[in-house]
This record gives structure tokens, sequence and C-alpha cells, in this order.
């Protein structure tokens, strides 16, 4: 009796393999609402950093700290249950991807400080239009991406 599979056999492993990975990645991703949810919020953080600055000066660190608590919920098994996430993927992010996440926040960091330094008007309105469409659009693609990877 010969425990080499078939090309037949091989095959239909693969696609059962890809077919239980897309089933994974859909059970894991965070639905379409969510992502323009952060991005209608990471635009009004900007509206509301440029229009009403007096306004974050008292509760900005009071949204920021209630955002990333909702954040960190969703990470938790209630939380999950709650948002409808049956499957939370466990990702090591390779080193490659730590680099070009730490060059882009960096970039961003240093493009706001650099544009305050500068006295671009309505800077914060920009950053966070630019942040919030960044979410609502690449947000969805790159969760798709990072959850159908091959390691």
């Amino acid at each position: 009796m010969s425990t080499t599979p078939t090309p037949e056999e091989a095959r239909e492993a693969l696609r059962d393999v890809d077919r239980r990975r897309g089933q994974t990645a859909a059970a894991a991703s965070r639905s379409r609402w969510t992502w323009l949810a952060a991005g209608v919020l990471a635009v009004a953080y900007g509206v509301l950093a440029d229009r009403y600055p007096d306004f974050l000066r008292t509760y900005g660190l009071t949204i920021v700290v209630f955002l990333l608590l909702l954040s960190m919920a969703g990470n938790t098994r209630w939380g999950a249950a709650l948002l409808r996430r049956p499957v939370r993927p466990r990702l090591s992010p390779s080193p490659a991807a730590l680099l070009w996440s730490a060059l882009v926040l960096a970039l961003l960091i240093g493009g706001t400080a650099l544009a305050t330094a500068l006295d671009v008007p309505h800077v914060w309105l920009w950053i966070g239009l630019f942040i919030g469409v960044l979410l609502a659009a690449a947000g969805p693609w790159w969760q798709h991406r990072v959850l159908t990877r091959v390691a």
C-alpha cells in the first residue's frame, strides 16, 4: 500500500487548504462597517482638533482612551462575541512588515510635526481626512491581505 498521494489527490488537498484558509479569513475579518466607522471617527477627530481645539484639550484624552479600550475589547472573547467575530487569528508579523509599519508611522508623525511647525492651515483637518479615508478605503484590503498571506 502506497502512502504517496496521486496528483489528483494532492490537487484536491491543496484546494481544500485554500478553501479553509479563505473560510478562516472570512470568519476573522472585521466587517466593512467597522472600517468605515473608524474612518469617520478619524475624520471627526481631525475636524474637532482643527475647528474646536478647546474641546479636544478638555476631552481629547478621554476620547483616545475610550477608542483604545474599544479596540482592546474587540480582541477579547467577550468583545469578539459582541462584535460577531468568532475567530481571532494569531498573526506573527514579519520583520519586513514591522519595518514598513514603523516607517509609515514615522512619516505620518514627522509630516504632521513638520506641517504644524510650518503653520500649514487646517493641518489637523487634513491629517484626519487622510487617515479617515485611508482607514475606510484601504483597511478592508489590508486586512484581507494579512489574513490570507502564505506563511
